[in-house]
Parts: C-alpha cells; structure tokens; sequence
C-alpha cells in the first residue's frame, strides 16, 4: 500500500462538485484549444492530435478521482473493466490506474471518524491499530485486537458522505465521459448501465447486508477446504462498519505465489475457476468484484493451499431463469450449436429478434472465441498452440481478451454499439477477473471436465 496519506476525504457535494469542474474547464479549454489549433488539419493528423490530447485528460480525470475516493472512483475502476468494449485505449489505461493501491486516510482524520461509528462500549473493547491494513474507494481497513480473548480481527470503516455523494457523482463522470466523446450522447442502453452501476454501489455501501451475505457465502462454501470465508463480529459491526476474523495470507500476485510450483499454481488457479462455477451456476450467488485486493492465498506446508475471500458488498443474485439462459448461450457456444447459442443470447438479451444474420454471426463468432480455454481436446476449435506436453490449456500465455476486444472492434465498425445486457455487466467484470487470476498464477488445467457437469444441470 502506499505510503502516502489523505488528510480528509472531500465527501460534500460542493468539495466534489468544485473538483470535478476544475477537471472539466481544464479539458474543456484543452478539446476547444485541440479543435481550433487543428481545424485545417487532415483527417490523420487530428486523430492523432486528438489521442494524444484525450490520453492526457483522462490520467488527469483518473488522479482527481483517486483523491476523491468515493463512488467516482469505484465508477472508474468499475469501467475501467469492462470499459474495453467501448472506450478508447487511453482512457481504459488511465481508468485502470484506479486498481492500484489507493492511499489511505491518515488516523488523525479517521479516529473521529471510529468513534462516531462505534459506542464507547465497544470501542473499550478494542484496540485497534493506526496503521491501515489496505484501502479502497469507499473505507479502509484497520487490525483490531478483542481484548478479552485476544482474538484479531480487521475492522472496515465506511468513508463518511460516500453513500450520500452516489448519485451525483456518478451523474458527474456521465457528463465528463460524454465531454470526452467517448460515450454516446443519447444512449438508453448506456443510460441504462449507469444506472445499473448507481444501484450496485449503493447496495456495496450496505455493511449491514455485506455481513449477511458474508455469513451466507461460509454457508454455501462449508465444507470446502479450498476455501475460506472470515467469520462476522456483528456485535463490532453496523451500517457503516463491519468487523470479520482477521485470515493471515499472502497476495495473489505476490512473490511467494510466483515461487509456487506449476502444479500448486494450477491448483489455485482450478480453485478459483470452480469457485465461479459453483457461485453461478449452482448457488445463483455470484461475488463480482474480482479485484486482486478481495483475496489471499494461505500457504500450508502440506501444499493444500486455501484461498481467502474478502469483502462481499459485490455479491449478486441472479434469477433461476437467467441462468438458465445463460447456461443454454454458454452451451451453444461449447458445441458450437448456433441456432442453440443464439436462442440464449437473446434470451439473455445480448441479441434482439431484429438483428439481421450478419450481426448473429459476428456474435457466433465472438462467443465461439470466448469459450476457447473451455473447449474438448477433440474440438476442431481448440488452440493446440496453447495446450502444453499434458494438453493443458495455459492460461499464462493466453492473450484471448485482447483477441475477443480487436475482434469485437472489428465488428463495432460496422454495427451500432451497443451496450451489454445489465445483468451481464457485472457477471462479465467476474469473468475478466478470473481469467486474469488464472493468467496471473500462470495456471494449467483441463477446463472441459471441469465445467461440462455445469452445463449438463
């Protein structure tokens, strides 16, 4: 984490207001400046002026946001996922920045801030560390020690005015995109989207829910060695904190994972493609925020390493009937059965009854690319340049989202952009997020029979 610190947040819509307009006459001025300079240019040179001109405003939105913390950022990072489908590279590289290590609050502002969330019962109950264990968007977390047993546990206080600042502050980064041109102007779909991610993180800025459904995923995951879930502390938590079991480990990507063995990686990297599966297709329960900072790694002796999960705000229900559709896409897609593929997509809502057959196919097309680590040994389809001695897919060297965002860029050229269905927004965040983990821990498994009992419910 770095060593940096805020002194406060700026949670008051003025604070807020007047950050964001200073980035919006800065680029404002800077886009007028651009188009006056270049207004005889040729095509290719405005294009050019015009790239360059947009890569340095959006690190210059992406600094404002991380220092304003806050649902702005946690927009950011959110685009910043699946934003390649749409955004240019330049502003999907800046927004990406936001998954780094964000600065937390220095205790002199953030003891105030405990024991406004806590009773002084409680609080004399505990001790707890001024040094922050991690930092996010939306509140930090602290170590704490019960000092009537001694136990350890990690206390997450909510920033204060984040919830209420939700929003504007997501209509704000509509605006300012739209200033950027790199949204439509008048977009139902996009409207829709935001709105979308306007509920999602109201609904993360619920502890009092992040602690139930963190008690309902132990639930679900009982039983599974692989897998650990911190226990909840409700007499230590509330609407705007909650206290969970602290769970020593390390980082996915840290160097003592790096030095694991290619079997134990891949053990890992099986673990965490499980994980989904059984959260979607078997719970309906899907955790979607995939970000390297909700897990750890505990490394045992016996190389039965366990995963660690963290922080549930994200967790999302999906309907029976979804995933059902879903199921039915996915399956048509494995088989490569279009007419199969193509009933789920619209059933899905990814297509539409009025789409003509070239869409369709461009859609077969990607879908049929994206199950590509998924596919049989005996499929034609199968990459055999990426299947190692054991004929296992490697996941490490794969570069597939770069080939599925060049080829569904190709297709955006030619057909109106659209975006993807609201409830495929975020289950395609989880999706992304696992194949960089299965990419980052270098991971090599047969993923045909791991999923095949999935599609055959």
């Amino acid at each position: 984490m770095s060593d940096k610190k805020l002194k406060k947040i700026k949670s008051g819509f003025l604070n807020r207001s007047l950050s964001m307009t200073k980035v919006a006459l800065q680029s404002g001025a800077s886009i007028a400046a651009n188009s006056l300079k270049h207004a005889l240019s040729d095509k290719d040179t405005k294009k050019s002026s015009f790239k360059a001109l947009l890569e340095v405003q959006a690190h210059r939105l992406a600094k404002e946001l991380g220092q304003l913390k806050g649902s702005l950022m946690k927009v950011g990072q959110m685009l910043a996922l699946y934003g390649e489908h749409f955004f240019p590279e330049e502003v999907v590289t800046a927004l990406k920045s936001l998954n780094e290590s964000s600065p937390p609050l220095n205790w002199e502002s953030l003891e105030p801030i405990i024991r406004k969330r806590f009773t002084e019962e409680q609080l004399a109950q505990l001790d707890i560390e001024e040094e922050a264990l991690a930092a996010a968007s939306m509140g930090q977390v602290h170590l704490a020690t019960i000092k009537e047993t001694g136990e350890r546990i990690c206390v997450k206080v909510q920033y204060p005015g984040v919830a209420n600042a939700i929003d504007s502050d997501v209509k704000t980064l509509r605006s300012l995109l739209a200033m950027f041109k790199v949204l439509p102007t008048h977009n139902e779909g996009f409207e829709a989207m935001f709105k979308e991610i306007n509920a999602v993180l109201k609904q993360e800025m619920d502890y009092t829910r992040e602690l139930k459904y963190t008690d309902q995923m132990a639930s679900m995951l009982e039983g599974q060695q692989d897998y650990i879930v911190p226990r909840t502390f409700p007499e230590f938590s509330g609407p705007k904190i909650i206290s969970t079991s602290y769970e020593q480990g390390v980082n996915l990507d840290s160097p003592e994972v790096a030095r694991l063995s290619g079997d134990r990686r891949s053990y890992l990297g099986q673990a965490f493609a499980k994980l989904f599966l059984e959260e979607l297709f078997v719970h309906h329960h899907v955790q979607t925020d995939p970000h390297f900072g909700n897990y750890k790694v505990r490394l045992n002796q016996d190389g039965s390493d366990q995963i660690i999960l963290l922080d549930f705000g994200a967790l999302r229900k999906f309907s029976k009937t979804f995933v059902g559709h879903y199921r039915t896409l996915l399956t048509g897609a494995m088989l490569n059965d279009k007419e199969m593929c193509i009933a789920g997509a619209k059933a899905v809502g990814f297509l539409k009854d009025s789409d003509g057959p070239e869409l369709l196919n461009c859609f077969m097309d990607l879908a049929s690319l994206a199950v590509e680590p998924w596919l049989p040994l005996d499929d034609p389809r199968t990459n055999h340049d990426l299947l190692d001695e054991n004929n296992r897919y490697r996941w490490g060297e794969s570069e597939l989202p770069n080939r599925i965002t060049k080829k569904a860029t190709e297709y955006a050229l030619t057909f109106k952009l659209r975006p993807p269905p609201r409830e495929v927004i975020f289950l395609d965040r989880k999706i992304g997020g696992v194949f960089i983990i299965l990419k980052t821990l270098d991971a090599r498994f047969d993923a045909w029979d791991m999923i095949k009992p999935y599609l055959d419910q």
